[in-house]
């Protein structure tokens, strides 16, 4: 009797035992099913807004070199080392500095299927006031993007202006051939060293090329001589920098950046 006892109390422990078990998985399963619903979306999202938060810094660094370029230099827009084929100056728009969209130093294209794409000018891309053409392949504002750690960028655009003669042996940027929309080879050029490191500056919205501009627009007049870097869409002016989905806003001006930012 004392054997069937303890072999009966042994039973009632462990389907006591077991029904704890089942306790505890359910509220496993209930907390997994919430990190997975809310809380690894959220940890994603933060990691993410990060990246953002670092690659908006490049464009603090691209300002601060732009005007220690300026501060050694007043007269830098006019004094560079001109490429072969961009030596127009009718087609370098120093006005736009002062206008509201500003004016474009370059172009960046972003595609959700292709790397990104680095331009000097585009059709579709706030070329009315471009000023790429006074970067140079030497000079101020040559040295401030490369300062900035905008390697790449200058010689892309000279390269670009020279007939799109590519140099395939650059150390700082590779042209990448590819079949556009019209059934022709055509090349994006990136820098070596990655421009950005967020999705939102490197992936594209669309299965074709989503195009924003850096650009330059002097600081309200009470603030000094300076100038400010934004982002910009297409079409769009100095408060309507590019935002991210995040909430972003990359612009040196701040959250006044994208004050009507869709």
């Amino acid at each position: 009797m004392e054997k069937i006892s303890q072999v009966g109390i042994i039973m009632t422990a462990l389907r006591s035992r077991k029904g704890i078990t089942l306790i505890e998985l359910l509220v496993t399963i209930a907390i997994m099913g919430f990190l997975v619903t809310v809380a690894l979306p959220n940890i994603f999202g933060v990691a993410e807004k990060t990246r953002e938060k670092v690659d908006l810094l490049k464009l603090y660094y691209l300002r601060d070199a732009l005007n220690r370029a300026l501060i050694e230099d007043l007269d830098a827009f006019n004094h560079y080392t001109p490429t072969k084929e961009g030596n127009d100056p009718s087609k370098i728009h120093l006005e736009g500095i002062s206008q509201p969209s500003g004016a474009s130093l370059f172009v960046i294209e972003l595609h959700n299927a292709l790397s990104i794409n680095v331009q000097g000018e585009h059709g579709s891309a706030n070329n009315k006031y471009n000023i790429c053409r006074a970067i140079g392949t030497s000079g101020t504002f040559y040295e401030a993007l490369k300062e900035a750690r905008f390697e790449g960028v200058a010689d892309i655009i000279a390269d670009r202006l020279n007939k799109n003669n590519f140099n395939f042996n650059s150390s700082t940027y590779s042209a990448t051939p590819y079949v556009n929309q019209n059934n022709k080879t055509d090349y994006r050029t990136a820098p070596k060293q990655p421009l950005f490191i967020s999705k939102a500056l490197n992936i594209g919205k669309e299965n074709a090329n989503t195009r924003y501009t850096m650009n330059i627009r002097w600081s309200d007049k009470n603030e000094g001589y300076a100038v400010e870097v934004f982002l910009l869409p297409h079409g769009k002016d100095f408060q309507s920098a590019y935002r991210s989905p995040n909430g972003v806003c990359f612009s040196t001006l701040g959250n006044k950046g994208c004050k009507n930012s869709n």
